[in-house]
């Protein structure tokens, strides 16, 4: 008897953990899907890693870090000047709403917003309010602009709950972030969501302020490569 209710609590375990698992797994494989598509890297990724070049042009962005991404495209000297200040003449457009923080990076070249999650979505949940739409709207726009703007989404949450559960919350959501700006927007743009769960904390996660603070999606602008052409050229207006 004793070896059947072993089998039998055996066989409810393993029932119990493949229920669970489709659910814990649709987070990295939107990821996963997310970058063979825009890399076109599926079945193929053999052949191609020995025909890379290590120019900008050739480089994958989904196969980079954020911080990689951040660097990249590098804006030449001479341009310098132009590009930033048509990003911070961007920056005081974003700022002038007063619904997020802005902030520039990489000496004005770089704009990065941060929206607190807590007016994205409901406490735990993954699903976008029905008033996000109101925040998310200005960076959607931007997408638009194809070759202008790359769009680094990047996910984060607070330390409550163990990491297995605050790194799928950031993967759930910023997929959610990462769908509703592409929705709608025709052509192949160059945006790339990151999940970083509770590993990078703005503050402390010993308050409930702090906490909130750090339940956040930041949304970074980098120039790119026909901004940088206009600028040349001197079009960037």
């Amino acid at each position: 008897m004793k070896s059947l209710s072993r089998y039998f609590i055996a066989l409810f375990i393993a029932i119990f953990i493949a229920s669970i698992a489709p659910a814990e797994c649709e987070a990295q494989g939107f990821l996963k899907t997310l970058k063979e598509k825009v890399s076109g890297t599926k079945n193929e990724d053999s052949k191609q890693k020995g025909k890379k070049s290590k120019k900008d042009d050739n480089v994958d962005i989904m196969d980079l870090s954020l911080d990689e991404n951040l660097m990249r495209p590098i804006v030449p000297v001479k341009e310098h000047d132009k590009v930033a200040a048509y990003m911070k003449r961007l920056a005081r457009n974003l700022a002038s709403r007063k619904r997020e923080r802005i902030e520039m990076l990489r000496d004005g070249e770089v704009i990065v917003a941060t929206i607190g999650t807590d007016a994205l979505f409901a406490p735990n949940d993954s699903v976008l309010r029905q008033s996000a739409g109101e925040l998310l709207e200005p960076y959607k726009h931007l997408l638009k602009s194809m070759g202008m703007y790359k769009i680094l989404v990047v996910a984060h949450t607070d330390d409550t709950g163990s990491e297995k559960y605050t790194n799928h919350l950031s993967e759930l959501r910023v997929e959610a972030v990462y769908k509703w700006l592409r929705h709608g927007v025709a052509g192949n743009v160059e945006i790339v969501p990151y999940a970083l769960g509770s590993s990078d904390p703005l503050l402390p996660n010993n308050s409930t302020a702090n906490r909130r603070s750090n339940r956040r999606i930041e949304i970074f602008i980098v120039p790119n490569k026909l901004m940088l052409e206009m600028a040349k050229s001197n079009k960037l207006q």
